[in-house]
């Protein structure tokens, strides 16, 4: 079977979009498929960061990612979190119908062995098969890892990467054109956000109470 038949990210195979795409779009169907394009560039550049990061390390060393963090504005965590996920998943194991954080929350059910430079168990592979199999949520997929206690030494990894993902939530929302918001806007956003705020409360307790 073709790698396109089975849906793998591979480079050999480049998709792209162009003005004109959408310029002759007519028909729905049109819409729906330059947004699917869409979803699939915006995930092969989340695999493309990460091996690029992890090539930047074989190349430079692994001392080197700190500086190329910083020469690319990111912070370390996130070149780290994006290396740790392609280096994980090699391009023939990426067909899956999932998303790249269901990817990455996976990478943390294996430990990786610095020494032999490879992961100690593959236990990732079954947590993604399961998630696609099951049709699982990044929460669902979340709480069933939690359950099972299949975590490896990954807390801070995770929060770390969760925590810069926020940053940026905050930095969008700190820069709202307020002024163009009516009153009302203003406070439906503020709803919005403690509505989140309420909402990761609960999910946290039954976490809390699952593990506990």
């Amino acid at each position: 079977m073709k790698e396109k038949e089975q849906g793998l990210v591979s480079y050999d195979d480049p998709i792209s979009l162009r003005p004109s795409d959408l310029e002759n779009a007519t028909e729905w169907e049109d819409f729906v498929g330059l947004w699917m394009v869409s979803k699939e560039i915006d995930m092969r550049n989340q695999w493309f960061k990460g091996d690029i990061a992890n090539r930047v390390a074989v190349v430079h060393g692994e001392g080197s990612l700190r500086q190329f963090a910083m020469d690319v504005q990111e912070k370390g965590s996130t070149v780290e979190s994006y290396r740790r996920v392609a280096r994980a998943f090699p391009q023939d194991m990426r067909h899956l119908n999932l998303s790249w954080t269901h990817y990455f929350l996976a990478s943390y059910t294996d430990s990786y062995n610095k020494g032999e430079k490879k992961f100690d168990t593959e236990k990732r592979y079954d947590w993604v098969a399961k998630a696609n199999d099951s049709g699982w949520s990044t929460v669902r997929m979340a709480q069933e890892i939690k359950k099972e206690q299949a975590l490896i030494d990954s807390d801070n990894d995770i929060f770390q990467y969760y925590s810069d993902y926020l940053n940026k939530v905050n930095n969008i929302l700190s820069h709202i054109e307020k002024d163009k918001l009516t009153k009302v806007q203003s406070q439906m956003l503020l709803e919005q956000i403690l509505t989140i705020h309420a909402n990761l409360t609960l999910y946290f307790d039954d976490v809390k109470a699952v593990s506990g």
